[in-house]
């Protein structure tokens, strides 16, 4: 996740903590005149509920499902700094889409 991305969540967390009598209306306003999406604050509001963390966990990411580490070294082995393989030639070797090659 973007440092932008962490800094709002911050934010959010510091002004609805010191304005929670005022309620999540309250605070949600303040941020849509700001110009931040009323879904976007709401979603990060429900985590502050949850007791999650403002900052992205290291390792909390989505799993790798078609380059698994495995996969990777095997395809730095054969592509790294060489010419005369295409990208679609590596997709179908790989089984994903050509920008995913890239």
């Amino acid at each position: 996740m973007a440092p932008k991305e962490d800094d709002l969540k911050s934010c959010v967390y510091k002004f609805y903590s010191d304005h929670q009598e005022s309620g999540k209306q309250f605070t949600a306003k303040h941020f849509m005149d700001e110009g931040v999406l009323k879904s976007t604050i709401y979603d990060i509001l429900k985590r502050y509920e949850d007791n999650l963390p403002a900052e992205r966990q290291s390792g909390s990411g989505q799993i790798a499902k078609i380059f698994t580490p495995k996969k990777v070294e095997q395809l730095k082995k054969d592509f790294g700094h060489k010419d005369g393989i295409s990208q679609r030639q590596a997709a179908k070797k790989y089984g994903c889409s050509q920008q995913m090659n890239k």
